[in-house]
């Protein structure tokens, strides 16, 4: 089927494409009002050395500066925090505090440091920014209660620092997009198959009503036809010899029956052809004119 085909198929039966078509916009577009656009928020911490480690000792001078005190326990410090914000407390404490978007909270990809990502995703873009806020205050304050309940002392508590902070929520459309696109195709789709359908059916229908004579009734029909089959193949066999499957032969207007018997007025009927009745050509001279009124001569056994 080529591309003229498909076109043709469209044009003919543009009664099913139509009305599939508009159902399929209609679709799109509710699919694409009723899925809200989301918002997403991003932000990062950084967790540093204490005090006490950032100054030093008297037998170990310290550097005086947090950014260079990164060690194993603030990695260990920082796991142990992105667990306790994933807990079932944590996320009822947040959402009483007002934080009713989706929030994730975990280490920082390929990172090497104490470093967490947080991040907040909802529909509303003021509130995901304000949400963002309270995680952050709400992480910090994880942090200290983490350490109090260890037993640290204040002045050798980890400390902490918002490296990156929270940006203006940026609209996230890969999902509803892919939604509205999938609905758009799937609906193309259905249109396309329900037409070749379509079309495939009226055609099958066509091609059987060209074989049924008019006014026939379709079974019937076949069954007369496998009827006169078979006694064709007896008389093959009778005779020793195939008898061809000829296609059913309709009827001339005046025929009031089969073969063999007269039509309007008397004559008779003399529109079938030689073969087509195998119990009427075993009787027939094979000399015999099939309508002998054009020759002038009458019908009998030949000398």
């Amino acid at each position: 089927m080529d591309l003229a085909e498909v076109i043709r198929i469209i044009r003919a039966r543009w009664y099913v494409m139509v009305p599939m078509l508009l159902v399929t916009i209609a679709l799109t577009v509710g699919v694409d009002r009723s899925i809200p656009t989301k918002y997403q928020s991003t932000s990062e911490l950084s967790l540093l050395a204490s005090q006490s480690a950032t100054a030093g000792t008297s037998t170990l001078p310290g550097t005086n500066n947090a950014f260079m005190n990164f060690n194993s326990s603030l990695n260990d410090t920082a796991d142990f925090l992105v667990r306790r914000l994933g807990s079932n407390d944590a996320a009822v404490d947040l959402q009483q505090a007002g934080v009713t978007e989706a929030y994730v909270v975990a280490l920082a990809a390929a990172a090497q440091g104490p470093f967490i990502t947080l991040t907040v995703t909802g529909p509303d873009r003021e509130h995901v920014l304000t949400s963002m806020n309270t995680l952050t205050d709400y992480t910090v304050e994880q942090l200290e209660k983490l350490q109090e309940q260890a037993g640290a002392k204040p002045v050798d508590m980890i400390r902490s620092m918002v490296i990156v902070p929270p940006g203006p929520p940026a609209p996230q459309t890969k999902t509803k997009t892919q939604d509205v696109l999938g609905v758009a195709i799937g609906g193309l789709v259905i249109a396309f198959l329900a037409t070749f359908v379509v079309e495939s059916v009226t055609a099958s229908r066509r091609r059987r009503r060209r074989r049924v004579p008019f006014g026939a009734d379709a079974d019937d029909f076949d069954a007369a036809a496998g009827s006169a089959a078979g006694s064709a193949a007896g008389s093959g066999e009778r005779t020793g010899t195939a008898a061809p499957a000829d296609p059913p032969v309709r009827p001339r207007p005046g025929a009031t029956g089969t073969t063999g018997t007269t039509g309007t007025g008397g004559v008779p009927d003399t529109s079938r052809w030689y073969g087509m009745d195998a119990e009427a050509d075993l009787d027939r001279d094979p000399f015999q004119p099939a309508r002998p009124e054009l020759t002038g001569r009458a019908p009998g056994a030949r000398d």
